[in-house]
């Protein structure tokens, strides 16, 4: 347990960084090159979550999984959960 949290401090590499808020960015200008014809509303709203994700993941430097991102933001410091 302690060797996760430790593991969990670590900040990601900038290629890491750059490579999540780039897939971010890609998938959000996705959606109205595609559009909502092509996607329906749920894949639009999926793909926009994944989108908001990746990019707040790499902003916020998350270590993990991006999944954690969003409900980081709303959680305390030594509350965050992480997917290593």
């Amino acid at each position: 347990m302690n060797e996760e949290r430790s593991l969990a401090r670590l900040k990601p590499l900038f290629f890491g960084r750059l490579s999540r808020v780039l897939a971010g960015a890609s998938a959000l200008l996705a959606v109205p090159f595609v559009g909502f014809e092509g996607l329906e509303v749920i894949g639009a709203v999926a793909l926009v979550g994944l989108g908001l994700s990746f990019l707040i993941g790499g902003l916020m430097a998350n270590p993990g999984c991006e999944i954690t991102a969003l409900p980081n933001l709303f959680l305390r410091l030594d509350k965050r959960v992480h997917c290593l």
